[in-house]
C-alpha cells in the first residue's frame, strides 16, 4: 500500500532575485500545497546573509522544503 510519494527536484538558471525573495518563495510554495489539495498546518521560512532563503510549508499529509 503506497501512503504517498517523495519527490526530490533539482532547477537550474532560476531567476535569483525570486529564488532569494524569502516572501516571493514562500507565497508560491503555499500556492504548490494548495495546488496539491494538502492540507497546509504551518510555515518556517528563513533568509539568509548575504543570499539563500529555506523554509518548509508543514502539510497535514507531510512537508514541502526549499
Amino acid at each position: 500500500m503506497t501512503l504517498g510519494y517523495h519527490v526530490i527536484a533539482e532547477y537550474e538558471r532560476c531567476d535569483r532575485e525570486k529564488i532569494d525573495d524569502e516572501i516571493y518563495v514562500e507565497k508560491h510554495m503555499k500556492k504548490a500545497a494548495e495546488l496539491a489539495g494538502a492540507t497546509i498546518v504551518k510555515t518556517v521560512f528563513h533568509k539568509f546573509a548575504p543570499q539563500g532563503v529555506s523554509g518548509v510549508v508543514v502539510i497535514q499529509e507531510s512537508h514541502f522544503a526549499i
